[in-house]
């Protein structure tokens, strides 16, 4: 009995590799929701351990026998006739003296010499069709049961309603399906299967420090992502908390000189809080200008909007943050879809983000969807903003505040 163990992120993978490695007589010993943690990868994410066996007595005893050439030419059976009459005149004439066209036919036989080996086609095994019908039994399993968990009312004591409220909340089918997994364990209580999952969730949720307000060295901050998101004042908000709260010296630039009033706006801000604020639109010259600011703790640069669309222009921004070695923040509105948040992170993922930034997360009700986007392109944040004062509406996250976005903490009753 050959026994092998493998774990994929979904069933359908792991049956397949248990197909391809083990044949269509294998069977399925047992298999089991656990977490893994791929490789380059922050995240832990959820898999399937799947255990198979295969009875190599069975496989060898089924093999099919391999096919033996015939000689079927009619030459090769005058042959055969032609050596037997040579030893045995009385068998010729027994063979042929009853028929003149047989003995006529001699000549023309005799011409198809030499004779042709001609092999049997291989015998073509039936394939068994168990496994490909349990692959489509689990596929149609899995359907039903979404489907049906999304008809069912929110809370049920099974757990389908809570599998419902995480895809409403943006959270993958995957993930849900492992948080809950995770979660039924002991077969717990419905609120504190609730709890279990916000608590799981919230292990998965990775909250980048505000390295800005709580680094001991220099740093120098870059600040990149569409046009409108907020950045220019969400770099108001850290530098006033850095100046005023932290007692950092602290210095702006400006490198939006596409957008009218761009540099203008951060330069208000920076009177307003005390704090110099310098224009460049030059890369040789930003460097140069980075260099001389040595006597700041903070250097924070805000570059013009892009739209993830325009490669041209942000193949441009690459080469300012490049040239100002900065530390790089991905700020995205916390309005924006799903669909395009992933197609934003793809686009700007050649600037190597260390975190993302969500800003005006006051003018939108679904901030559950947060987490999911979050996770679902593995990213870490660091800063959330919910208003328009400078410096106060500025949040550091949490990641139990993000998975209560998700499952709010329902009221005692």
């Amino acid at each position: 009995m050959k026994v092998k163990t493998y774990k994929n992120r979904s069933l359908q993978e792991g049956l397949d590799d248990i197909k391809r490695d083990l044949g269509s007589e294998a069977l399925i010993l047992s298999t089991r929701s656990v977490s893994l943690r791929p490789r380059f990868s922050l995240f832990r994410k959820p898999a399937w351990e799947i255990t198979a066996a295969l009875d190599e007595k069975l496989v060898a005893a089924a093999a099919p026998a391999p096919p033996v050439p015939e000689l079927i030419a009619a030459g090769a059976v005058y042959d055969r006739q032609q050596s037997v009459s040579e030893k045995s005149p009385a068998v010729t004439d027994r063979r042929y003296s009853g028929s003149a066209a047989a003995t006529a036919a001699a000549p023309a036989l005799a011409a198809l010499a030499p004779a042709a080996v001609i092999e049997k086609p291989p015998v073509t095994v039936q394939r068994d069709q168990r496994m490909d019908t349990l692959i489509d039994e689990i596929s149609q399993l899995k359907k039903s049961f979404r489907t049906f968990s999304k008809a069912m009312p929110s809370m049920s004591d099974s757990g389908g309603g809570l599998y419902a409220e995480l895809l409403g909340q943006g959270i993958d089918h995957d993930l849900a399906d492992h948080l809950i997994s995770m979660a039924s364990r002991g077969k717990p209580a419905p609120t504190e299967q609730r709890e279990r999952v916000r608590r799981l969730l919230a292990d998965q949720i990775i909250i980048a420090p505000p390295a800005e307000l709580q680094a001991k060295t220099r740093m120098v901050s870059a600040f990149v992502g569409p046009t409108g998101v907020g950045k220019t004042t969400t770099i108001a908000k850290i530098a006033g908390h850095a100046s005023i709260r932290m007692k950092k010296k602290v210095a702006l630039i400006s490198t939006d000189m596409f957008r009218i009033g761009g540099q203008e706006q951060l330069t208000r801000f920076g009177e307003l809080l005390g704090i110099p604020t310098y224009g460049c639109a030059d890369i040789a010259t930003l460097k140069d200008l980075v260099a001389s600011l040595d006597d700041r703790d903070l250097v924070l640069i805000d570059t013009p909007g892009s739209s993830p669309s325009d490669l041209a222009r942000l193949s441009k921004l690459e080469n300012v943050t490049n040239a100002a070695d900065a530390k790089v923040h991905l700020v995205i509105s916390a309005t924006t879809r799903s669909e395009d948040i992933t197609k934003i992170v793809m686009r700007f993922q050649r600037f190597t983000p260390n975190s993302v930034i969500f800003t005006k997360i006051d003018e939108t009700d679904s901030k559950g969807p947060l987490a999911g986007d979050l996770l679902r392109n593995e990213l870490a944040v660091s800063y959330m903003t919910n208003g328009q004062r400078v410096p106060e509406d500025l949040l550091i996250p949490g990641a139990d505040e993000l998975a209560r976005y998700v499952l709010p903490v329902e009221p005692a009753l």
